[in-house]
């Protein structure tokens, strides 16, 4: 072979190499057989082609893939579910963890790692991206007086120009704080016991749509100003005037809230009611208004003025009965609280 052939060789060997060079894309990645010389290529993709949730009324929710993270974007106005078996969609013969239809908790953070058949990986993070409606706050253009242990609320109730109304809320409880600021240095807060947060449920204490809720047996008597934190929105008084003007007391009057009823329960067994001068009951009893007034007692087992616990004695008939007398000396106060025997 003469001199000039050789170059050819030469020149047509470097052209078949920069051909096979360039010709491989990022998505394969060139590995090398025990066969020296012998190269084989393999898969690696690591993106995600799709990932798809289900919504409480199984629509479908697709999120938008990113170099880093897996975006749902979610309306509040949507029920958010605890857990979600997302749909995944790989690039070819990559495989992920968690796996496609696993179920996770739907919430900020989730990892998702895809790994290539070349055996490269990516990490992607969950993040759910709420698209949250301004709520609408309330008005009350003079001062309030809250007593601990009695429940509070803020519900909208309808009425043509009551302002005294709360809407637009993102009905989620872990994304809602409602807490007291001190008027006296403006910064110390008391979180408060949300009771429930909705449009309203038929037969329990909450008629009306809105935000129920107990102070903080912490705190302390004087006065405040009411906020609400409903996901990225701070809600208070429309009326500047007249904020801080709350007024916390411990509780004067004595008061029984039907929060917990109805209960189920076996003899033996305690349950506890919440109100306010819980601690002045001497004795308390239950029967049921439907049918012949056979009354029973129901054994105080502790009390504040806060709450009672109470446990169903032994030999209780089974049974519900609709109605708890609470007896305080020489008064008596009738309540609708429910306990089912059984």
């Amino acid at each position: 072979m003469n001199k000039k052939n050789n170059t050819n060789v030469f020149l047509i060997g470097i052209l078949f190499l920069s051909v096979l060079f360039f010709s491989c894309d990022t998505e394969y990645i060139d590995k090398v057989n025990t066969i020296p010389g012998d190269v084989i290529k393999v898969p690696g993709y690591t993106q995600i082609e799709s990932f798809t949730v289900k919504d409480t009324e199984n629509n479908a929710v697709s999120a938008a893939i990113t170099e880093e993270n897996i975006i749902i974007t979610w309306s509040v106005n949507t029920v958010l579910p605890q857990t979600v078996k997302p749909e995944i969609v790989l690039g070819t013969e990559a495989v992920i963890s968690p796996a496609s239809g696993a179920e996770i908790p739907f919430k900020d953070g989730a990892v998702y790692t895809v790994t290539s058949k070349a055996g490269t990986t990516k990490k992607y993070t969950l993040k759910i991206d709420f698209r949250q409606k301004e709520p609408r706050a309330w008005t009350v253009a003079s001062g309030e007086t809250f007593r601990k242990g009695t429940m509070q609320k803020l519900i909208n109730i309808g009425t043509s120009g009551n302002t005294v109304t709360i809407n637009n809320l993102w009905m989620s409880v872990e994304n809602t704080r409602v807490y007291l600021v001190s008027a006296e240095d403006q910064k110390t807060e008391y979180t408060a016991e949300i009771a429930y947060l909705g449009s309203g449920a038929i037969g329990t204490p909450f008629i009306d749509y809105g935000i129920y809720y107990f102070l903080a047996e912490n705190t302390p008597a004087g006065l405040y100003d009411l906020r609400i934190k409903n996901g990225a929105y701070i809600l208070q008084n429309q009326s500047v005037e007249n904020r801080f003007k709350v007024n916390v007391i411990e509780p004067d009057t004595f008061k029984a809230e039907l929060v917990g009823s109805p209960v189920q329960k076996q003899q033996g067994e305690t349950f506890e009611v919440r109100g306010g001068m819980m601690n002045t009951v001497t004795a308390v009893q239950m029967y049921n208004s439907t049918a012949a007034t056979v009354i029973y007692p129901l054994e105080v087992v502790s009390a504040t003025a806060y709450r009672i616990v109470l446990k169903v004695p032994a030999g209780t008939p089974a049974g519900t009965y609709n109605r708890v007398r609470f007896i305080r000396g020489t008064a008596n106060t009738l309540t609708a609280y429910t306990v089912t025997v059984k």
